[in-house]
């Protein structure tokens, strides 16, 4: 099964070649004025600052997958005859043509759309490396639930709040969600210029999640959470120790922290910690 986005990537690519455009640069960056025109669910990638600006890590990953079933040809960024044949039979979303054909008049060359892009959305050259800017240093903990959330647009959140340090509290690190596993969480992290530590010892363990159907539920898992913490004094002074030399967050699954045991552990820390 092809997903919607692949879909869009292939028609982008397909008008891109017609025009003669063979560029990542090119590709990348009018896809991300895409997502910025029409939204997420219209384009399906989110963008986070990357070397050369807004970059996206699922476009990439795409290349890969619609290669290998032979409808794209990636070191030419072109179509194969069976990508072309797949496009043609494809319905046309003329909101997305119109908005591309727009794009495409607007900024003939990578020179004018790569230009436009860096004028127009600071935040997403943050990173850069031609820009030459120097790293906003801050200190601090804060927090963040990846549920929702592409690996794409959690970088970006991670990035735009100037964190340098992700500390992952699950007991285990693992997920169903593809990016989201410790060394692909890793991976990740460190292409967007972040660090990660694990630090399991301030997780719960998963025998205790199970059968949560009730805020009572919750607040009796949490209540005795809150009683393990004291005992865990090394982990804590360790994790208070990070906050005060890096800008820190706390990560697990949930996106309401009053769901998930790092709102506790935040309370327990004492200093303010701000939820993403």
């Amino acid at each position: 099964m092809r997903y919607n986005r692949q879909k869009l990537l292939l028609r982008v690519v397909k008008v891109l070649s017609g025009k003669g455009i063979s560029s990542r640069t090119y590709l990348v960056k009018a896809m991300f004025l895409l997502r910025q025109r029409l939204g997420f669910d219209a384009v399906g990638y989110n963008f986070f600052p990357y070397k050369y600006g807004p970059f996206s890590n699922v476009i990439y990953e795409d290349f890969g997958a619609l290669e290998k079933e032979g409808l794209f040809d990636e070191a030419d960024l072109r179509l194969t005859r069976k990508g072309k044949i797949f496009v043609e039979a494809l319905n046309e979303n003329e909101e997305v043509s119109s908005e591309l054909n727009r794009i495409l008049s607007d900024f003939p060359s990578t020179f004018k759309i790569r230009t436009f892009v860096y004028a127009n959305y600071p935040e997403f050259t943050i990173r850069s490396t031609s820009l030459k800017k120097k790293p906003v240093k801050e200190r601090g903990i804060c927090s963040i639930g990846y549920e929702g959330k592409t690996i794409d647009s959690f970088l970006n959140e991670l990035t735009q709040h100037n964190v340098s340090l992700l500390v992952d509290v699950r007991r285990n690190a693992f997920s169903m969600k593809k990016g989201f596993s410790k060394n692909q969480l890793n991976y990740y992290l460190e292409k967007a210029g972040i660090g990660y530590v694990h630090f399991p010892e301030l997780g719960i363990e998963s025998k205790k999640r199970k059968d949560l159907d009730s805020v009572a539920d919750y607040k009796k898992l949490f209540k005795e959470y809150r009683k393990t913490l004291p005992a865990k004094k090394e982990k804590i002074e360790k994790l208070k120790k990070l906050g005060k030399n890096a800008k820190v967050s706390l990560m697990c699954f949930e996106a309401d922290k009053n769901f998930c045991h790092r709102g506790v552990l935040s309370d327990f820390l004492g200093d303010e910690v701000v939820h993403i």
